[in-house]
């Protein structure tokens, strides 16, 4: 798959495991959608890793079976005793002006 996957894509792989550099593997537990107009769509993916190490926000290279490698924008949101959440938030142009 080339360039980013949509929400649509992204929702498909909830419940699978991402491979990320430095973090190990990250749990895709849901995908948040936003408004969505004037060819734009908005969602959030909220990733689940292990409680240490807790990486910094900053871009990352994801590595799915499914979906391939491609660099997100990720920022750790929270830790618990199940480890640490993560959010990547998007606004990106759709359909024809997306192209």
């Amino acid at each position: 798959m080339s360039g980013l996957p949509g929400r649509e894509a992204f929702t498909a792989q909830v419940g699978t495991t991402f491979a990320v550099e430095g973090l190990g593997g990250l749990r895709l537990e849901r995908v948040e959608a936003g408004p969505r107009g004037s060819g734009f769509e908005q969602f959030a993916l909220m990733f689940r890793g292990s409680r240490d190490p807790v990486g910094r926000q900053g871009t990352y290279r994801l590595v799915h079976a499914a979906l391939g490698a491609f660099d997100i924008f990720l920022v750790p949101v929270g830790r618990d005793s199940d480890g640490t959440r993560y959010q990547a938030v998007f606004s990106r142009l759709v359909g024809e002006a997306g192209r």
